[in-house]
């Protein structure tokens, strides 16, 4: 395209000088504006063009901006759905835990038959031994 601008340029000012045989200014002026209004719509591209390649440019730098944060917000809520799901687990594996010092509870009533005293209350070692277990889970 730019060999063609410069190959029209160079016809335009060959005819405007009458480097080119029968097409002085004065002699043929139909053919020299025929030449100048192809030359200006050339010229005229590139002052257009040189723009919209520029904002064309900008708008791609963007949108690739916008796709890499996107992605990353993705990897991020990923990421914080795994972890969300590993804390559930290790709750759930906690009171599971705990519950074993005392058969007959279930995870949902774990803390009123813990905090409960007398016969059906679990014995201490079992206790103890349901809590190290627990902290075992809550430290993993």
């Amino acid at each position: 395209m730019v060999i063609l601008t410069f190959l029209f340029v160079a016809v335009y000012f060959g005819a405007l000088l009458g480097w080119i045989p029968g097409s002085t200014a004065k002699q043929d002026p139909q053919t020299l504006s025929r030449i100048e209004t192809i030359l200006f719509v050339i010229i005229g591209y590139y002052f257009g063009r040189l723009p919209v390649a520029a904002t064309e440019k900008t708008l791609k730098d963007e949108i690739h901006r916008q796709t890499g944060k996107a992605e990353n917000a993705e990897q991020e809520k990923t990421t914080a759905l795994q972890e969300n799901q590993g804390l559930h687990e290790k709750v759930k594996n906690t009171k599971a835990a705990l519950s074993v010092s005392i058969p007959e509870a279930t995870p949902e009533g774990l803390a009123v038959n813990l905090s409960r005293g007398g016969s059906s209350a679990a014995p201490p070692d079992a206790l103890r031994h349901s809590v190290l277990a627990a902290m075992r889970v809550l430290e993993s």
